[in-house]
């Protein structure tokens, strides 16, 4: 049985493509990783494959499910282990979509299931907003993993986070695996400053691991080329293989429910192998 982990946070410019992506090629040495690209930029699917319209992507399947069809499921093979459900533009027209408001979090059920048992783990790259869709992912997730910057995202930004995601409508509770700075300058005082304060005001939610700001992170991808394999040996790969292990030790550790209790966070409102699955 799989670990589904959406990958979110509504603010962009976090690198929630690049979390995603290491993650998964860090986990894809030892596990069998499914990724799905869930944004309608489709960055992740760019960044990986050069199929920017598969017929198998996850407006097509979602468009199926949504017409009570069975569809043909076949991600993209990135690598033996690890494998790619493309995102599609196309995604971004189902927000208006009276049957998908209505049948969303079904829809995307449907879809889990389906795939689940295939993989150790299926890591959805969420868009930024907090839409029918991402409410729809985030229901059928077992955790949530959040990608933060520390010189724009304040203690107050963490706060309104986990109540947007408190709002997700769940039969369990949902997990945080936690909330880790991406983008981090450890000589920057600044940087320091923001990393401690969060770990007084959130403790154990915020991971001990950073993620350092590297040039290599973007010219990796810009060459479609696994971090690890683009240079092997750099800090920021490091920095990205000391994540995951992190993560896993992290799993099924934290519900939601319980850090809004901890901490003292109002329940606000606002408005605001082989691809084939057989």
């Amino acid at each position: 049985m799989s670990h589904t982990i959406a990958i979110y946070n509504f603010k962009g410019g976090v690198g929630k493509t690049s979390t995603t992506l290491n993650l998964a090629l860090s986990w894809s040495r030892s596990f069998k990783v499914l990724m799905i690209d869930c944004d309608p930029q489709a960055n992740l699917t760019l960044a990986v494959s050069d199929q920017s319209r598969h017929p198998s992507n996850l407006f097509t399947i979602s468009k199926k499910l949504l017409h009570d069809g069975q569809p043909d499921i076949q991600p993209i093979q990135i690598s033996y282990y690890l494998h790619l459900i493309p995102g599609d533009y196309q995604m971004a027209g189902l927000e208006s979509n009276s049957q998908f408001i209505s049948f969303g979090q079904v829809i995307f059920y449907k879809l889990l299931t389906a795939i689940k048992n295939h993989y150790d783990f299926i890591i959805l790259d969420c868009p930024t907003h907090f839409g029918v869709t991402v409410k729809s992912f985030l229901a059928n997730v077992d955790s949530i993993f959040i990608p933060a910057i520390p010189d724009s995202f304040s203690i107050h930004g963490f706060r309104k986070l986990l109540q947007h995601i408190s709002q997700v409508e769940k039969e369990i509770p949902l997990n945080i695996l936690g909330i880790y700075f991406n983008l981090f300058r450890k000589k920057t005082l600044h940087h320091q400053q923001v990393k401690r304060q969060a770990e007084k005001e959130l403790g154990k939610l915020i991971l001990n691991q950073c993620v350092r700001e590297s040039i290599r992170v973007s010219e990796a991808h810009d060459s479609n080329q696994s971090i690890y394999n683009f240079l092997e040996n750099s800090a920021v790969a490091s920095d990205f293989m000391k994540l995951s292990e992190e993560v896993i030790e992290r799993l099924n550790s934290m519900s939601l429910d319980r850090i809004i209790d901890e901490h003292g966070i109002e329940d606000e409102k606002y408005s605001d192998g082989q691809p084939m699955l057989n």
